[in-house]
């Protein structure tokens, strides 16, 4: 195992720009020797094993000061991180558009080296990379491909910037917030008037949106929440689109969609409507009777015959629906989950699951006072390390997700480079009334992300390309949606909770099986909104130009039933869309039916079966990207899969 050297995160802006300028120029030098060698010298250890550690060598360098950008707590260190964020990716966009290097590539292949199989998988990887690149195209229209690829990195970086840096609050008065638990209220900042202050951060939206009996508040949150990023986002996204299928166009494809497809396990883009478009029509009807009664519900509180539910409505009565059909109400059920509770449950989890343990580093370097440290020890050799960030700050990143901050890869003398990855979250922050109490929903939420860092920092995958969650976009949610779960489950939600007054009061089993009851309410309706964001991306990414508004809004109303309120653009601080999920956004149904599948070997094995465990790690977590996902899901399974469990999972 290579040691590891402690990160640091002290940074100034200063400091950042120039180590960024600095690598940027050693990792073109080092290509530029690469390049010059003579064709005579050219094979996959001076050309593709070069390339492969120079780039690596460089990431690990840099990916941590990059990660800045999401986290730092200073506007100036979050700027200086973007701008270097900004220029390696259009560094990227050069290496893999330079000819000299593909010649050199080449001549490599034409030796025609027996290699093993991981050494030919990475070859092809390269090859594969220029020649998406326009390495194939010739030299004035490959400037024109450069030149429109790099100002598509640029407005995607801007998009993000103007949603991170979105400020937009309101002030609200304490008879509007009628219907939210005091523990909200008391987290609200308040105004000198004695008002309060709604964010557009998902800790204060979305239980408005479950709790607020005011309609007209919910009206006027859910048009700021779903104007974030404004016009000026939209017609990034729009101009995002347009080059897009410019760029696959000069590559030879007819579509945005086409070209990624081909790269993933769905192959194309008929293939991605057919799976999309047949779950429409089996949910339909399940959907058409949840909207009824969601009608029904709104039409008993407000006294009249006939209501249409809205928007901003759906989840209020959704809510409703839930205490009183199913006694099942989310404020009550958060008691029972502290986050400090949850984080000591999930690790014991985790820890007896994949036999590795979780010791606190509490001597580290962090960005913010709030961030702990952990390493990961297996057979008492140290593995790994990660960070937990689980709580809102101004201009953090605002949803969640796993940050890789060092790939794992074995280096020439054999040593494992230790893998660091970061969870980062937006949880309720504990107030000197409570402590944090996270809503069923975030405990999943949490488990999941945290099965991304188990991808990651337990990898042993060889080459850092094929590293941790490297893998094929429409499978990349596979491993952490199957250990959702887990949070579903009354052995392992034993260990989940505490009440905060108590931690030896347990969630009780009668109030996980209300839950486990009230966990297909909606599904139909949940589910058509998740095919309508997919089926949207798929459109966006077959046309040469659109209007984002209106096929979202055509979608929205003819799939999931509910249309969107006028005057509002979600898409412009739709994120998944402008960077990696673009024609994607299928990838989330599309890798849940094999982690449904993957779930049944647990299910009938047990929960906390370590043999099992040890399989899906050997299988599953270890291989990153080595191998075609579905060898490894076929592996694990001891069998092909199959789609069953997955619509027994929405009740079909």
């Amino acid at each position: 195992m290579s040691s590891h050297s402690q990160l640091k995160y002290g940074y100034s802006p200063q400091e950042i720009r120039s180590i960024c300028e600095n690598e940027i120029n050693k990792l073109k030098s080092h290509l530029d020797s690469i390049s010059k060698l003579s064709d005579q010298t050219c094979s996959f250890k001076s050309i593709v094993l070069e390339i492969e550690k120079r780039t690596t060598e460089f990431d690990n360098k840099i990916n941590p000061i990059v990660f800045l950008k999401y986290v730092s707590p200073q506007p100036q260190v979050r700027e200086a991180a973007d701008y270097c964020e900004n220029l390696v990716q259009q560094l990227f966009v050069e290496i893999f558009s330079r000819e000299d290097l593909f010649k050199k590539l080449t001549a490599a292949r034409d030796k025609k080296e027996s290699l093993v199989q991981i050494e030919s998988k990475l070859f092809e990887e390269y090859l594969i990379l220029f020649k998406r690149n326009g390495l194939e195209l010739s030299p004035e229209v490959r400037q024109r491909f450069i030149d429109k690829k790099k100002r598509l990195v640029s407005i995607e970086s801007e998009f993000a910037n103007r949603l991170v840096n979105e400020d937009n609050t309101f002030e609200v008065t304490s008879e509007q917030l009628k219907g939210l638990p005091q523990s909200y209220i008391d987290s609200l900042d308040k105004t000198p008037s004695g008002k309060f202050k709604l964010t557009m951060s998902y800790p204060h939206y979305y239980p408005c949106m479950q709790n607020a009996e005011n309609s007209d508040l919910r009206k006027e949150y859910e048009f700021r929440f779903n104007n974030r990023g404004g016009d000026s986002n939209r017609l990034l996204l729009e101009e995002a689109i347009s080059l897009r299928n410019e760029l696959a166009q000069m590559l030879g494809y007819a579509t945005h969609a086409e070209f990624v497809l081909e790269r993933r396990m769905a192959k194309t883009p008929r293939q991605v409507r057919e799976f999309l478009e047949s779950l429409v029509q089996k949910l339909k009807p399940k959907a058409q009777a949840e909207l009824k009664a969601l009608q029904n519900e709104k039409s008993v509180n407000l006294k009249t015959d006939k209501s249409q539910v809205n928007s901003w409505d759906w989840r209020y009565y959704e809510n409703i629906i839930r205490k009183t059909q199913y006694s099942v109400d989310p404020q009550t059920i958060k008691e029972y989950f502290p986050l400090e509770i949850v984080i000591k449950g999930m690790f014991d989890i985790y820890q007896e699951l994949l036999g590795v343990k979780f010791i606190e580093d509490t001597q580290a370097e962090v960005w913010h006072e709030s961030v702990k440290k952990y390493k990961i020890e297996k057979n008492n050799s140290l593995v790994s390390f990660f960070y937990m960030d689980l709580f809102p700050r101004e201009g953090k990143y605002g949803h969640a997700a796993a940050f890789t901050m060092l790939k794992g890869f074995e280096n020439e003398k054999g040593e494992y480079q230790l893998p660091v990855s970061a969870i980062v979250a937006n949880f309720s922050p504990p107030t000197p009334q409570n402590p944090s109490l996270l809503p069923h929903s975030e405990v999943e939420t949490l488990f999941h992300e945290f099965g991304h860092i188990m991808h990651q920092t337990l990898t042993r995958a060889k080459y850092a390309t094929f590293s941790g969650t490297s893998v094929k976009t429409d499978f990349v949610e596979a491993p952490s949606q199957m250990l959702e779960n887990w949070v579903w489950n009354k052995k392992t939600l034993q260990k989940l909770s505490g009440h905060f007054s108590d931690p030896n009061r347990k969630l009780p089993d009668e109030l996980v099986d209300k839950m486990i009851k009230a966990k297909l309410l909606n599904v139909g309706l949940n589910t058509l909104r998740q095919l309508a964001f997919g089926l949207i991306d798929l459109d966006y990414h077959s046309l040469d130009t659109v209007d984002s508004t209106e096929i979202y809004s055509k979608r929205m109303n003819e799939i999931m039933l509910i249309p969107i309120q006028d005057g509002t653009q979600p898409q412009a601080s739709f994120g998944h869309l402008m960077g990696g999920y673009d024609s994607g956004y299928y990838g989330y149904m599309w890798s849940k039916v094999f982690a449904q599948d993957m779930f049944t070997r647990f299910e009938s094995e047990g929960l906390l079966n370590t043999e099992t465990g040890k399989d899906y790690l050997e299988w599953i977590l270890k291989p990153g990207g080595e191998k075609e996902p579905m060898d490894l899901i076929t592996g694990f399974l001891k069998r092909e899969p199959s789609n069953e469990a997955f619509l027994k999972s929405l009740g079909l």
